[in-house]
């Protein structure tokens, strides 16, 4: 005899109800090992597509094996997560099947949820109970519910009024029948949330970094581990205008040095580029102590080099322009204030402990290179009536004019004119031999005469005149070199004793 065709077909839908609870399982173990809730949902609901399938057929077989399907498929579909709810409806938009878990959710509306209840019926007795607060009661509400139940739409997110979130998806089968899987996703959602939320706080913090390191008053700037710039503030770029961030951003260290030196900076790299550039680069990030940088806009800057564990460098310049002015002005009083001590405050040549010094020192060159040394020792004649018939004011007048003429009257490096003392003066003269000497005498007396300097009070002329003595020698080290003063002092005396207006030699 023939099997009954249910009899035949229920083996095999029963092995369909099991392969989507099978696959439901799956998903569920996905689930619980894998932080990804979207894929194993699409699993959840392919299965659960399967399922109803399988249901719908054997809806289709006598009662009574029909409601053992359903009862099994039934008790099968509590396994799905807790959050997670289902139901089945046949063409008609009566139920025919949901999980526990529905039931719990909507426990005034449950007793009602009953297979061939219509959609409408239990949404409308839902609202109607409260257990639907998003609603607030409104018709609006309800027609545009059932207007997506029999109209799916993709996957939907809907937001619970206690601030819980859902997926909805619904399918609509072959044979007309619908499934709808809803999935609680407020953990999801939270996560989300909090994740822009901390990516708006990092984008804050990032601002307000940017913001705090252009504001800074000091240059700084950042390269990565292959030593390519990152980022440099305004400050920095104020010391290079030569290129942008945007036009730097990814370049090497080396090929940012390069841009300076086409640009002529640094000043002291030009002629020798690529001997400074290698000697840079060897000493790029080994720097323990910060270096003095001067920058074409008149600035100076201390550099610092860090180099990061993750092997980072950063740099900074830290602005000490007024500190550089500082000691440069401190460096040129000193040298003022060296000046003064050795300058004649009256005409402006060096003094007598300026020469005192000078004449030190040459004698001990002269001794170690065996090279003549040569004084002139000058006086102003009769330079006390002078005084005494123009006054003091043109005395000291007198003695400004004849110090700048005996400053013309020296040419060679080293040679030196200085007031000795009164109306004295002295001339050194080093690697000078007599002959010379005589001459540049003669020369001093000559311009002298020619300047005509009146001089009414003189026994010798009626203009200002000159008696020099001069005195040379090869130094000794061994000997004091004030005897070529003494030398000089008595050959003056020697000029002055034959009638002034001439001069002397003396040789130690």
């Amino acid at each position: 005899m023939e099997q009954p065709r249910s009899s035949r077909a229920r083996p095999w839908l029963l092995g369909l109800a099991a392969g989507a609870l099978i696959a439901a399982e799956m998903a569920l173990l996905w689930l619980a090992f894998r932080d990804a809730p979207l894929a194993p949902l699409l699993l959840l609901q392919a299965a659960l597509v399967l399922g109803g399938s399988a249901i719908a057929l054997l809806l289709r077989q006598p009662p009574v094996n029909t409601s053992t399907a359903l009862d099994a498929l039934s008790e099968a579909l509590d396994i799905l997560p807790y959050d997670s709810t289902f139901a089945l409806f046949d063409p008609q938009e009566r139920l025919v099947l949901v999980n526990a878990r529905t039931l719990s959710i909507y426990p005034r509306a449950a007793p009602f949820m009953q297979p061939g209840i219509a959609f409408e019926d239990i949404l409308r007795r839902s609202v109607a109970l409260g257990e639907m607060p998003e609603s607030q009661g409104e018709e609006a509400w309800i027609q545009q519910r059932l207007a997506s139940f029999r109209t799916p739409r993709e996957p939907q997110t809907q937001e619970q009024p206690d601030d819980r979130w859902l997926r909805i998806s619904q399918r609509v089968l072959s044979d007309g029948s619908t499934v709808i899987l809803r999935s609680d996703i407020t953990d999801t959602i939270r996560k989300e949330r909090a994740l822009e939320q901390a990516r708006l706080q990092t984008q804050r913090a990032q601002s307000q970094l940017y913001e705090a390191l252009e504001a800074m008053p000091i240059g700084m700037e950042l390269f990565d581990e292959h030593d390519r710039l990152v980022y440099f503030n305004h400050k920095m770029g104020e010391l290079r205008p030569w290129f942008s961030l945007e036009e730097g951003r990814g370049q090497t260290y080396a090929d940012l040095l390069r841009i300076g030196l086409g640009h002529g900076y640094p000043p002291e790299a030009i002629g020798h580029e690529e001997a400074w550039l290698a000697q840079r680069l060897a000493e790029r990030g080994t720097r323990t102590t910060p270096e003095v940088r001067g920058y074409p806009n008149g600035l100076w800057m201390h550099a610092y080099e860090t180099r990061t564990p993750s092997g980072n460098i950063i740099t900074v310049r830290i602005d000490i322009t007024e500190l550089v002015q500082q000691r440069q002005a401190l460096e040129l009083a000193n040298q003022r204030l060296a000046l003064l001590s050795a300058t004649d405050g009256l005409t402006g040549i060096a003094n007598r402990r300026h020469f005192d010094t000078a004449l030190a020192t040459e004698w001990l060159r002269g001794a170690r290179n065996h090279e003549t040394l040569t004084l002139l020792l000058i006086d102003i004649d009769h330079f006390k009536l002078y005084n005494d018939h123009y006054g003091h004011l043109a005395g000291d007048a007198c003695l400004r004019r004849v110090a700048q003429l005996l400053t013309g009257c020296v040419r060679r490096a080293g040679e030196l004119v200085a007031r000795y003392g009164g109306e004295e003066f002295v001339l050194l003269l080093p690697a000078t031999d007599r002959e010379t000497a005589r001459l540049v005498a003669q020369h001093c007396m000559d311009a002298l005469e020619q300047e005509r300097i009146p001089h009414a009070s003189s026994p010798t002329a009626e203009y200002v005149t000159l008696s020099i003595g001069i005195a040379y020698t090869v130094p000794d080290a061994e000997h004091n070199p004030e005897s070529l003063v003494e030398a000089a002092d008595t050959a003056l005396y020697r000029a002055k004793n034959a009638g002034r207006q001439q001069f002397e030699v003396s040789r130690i």
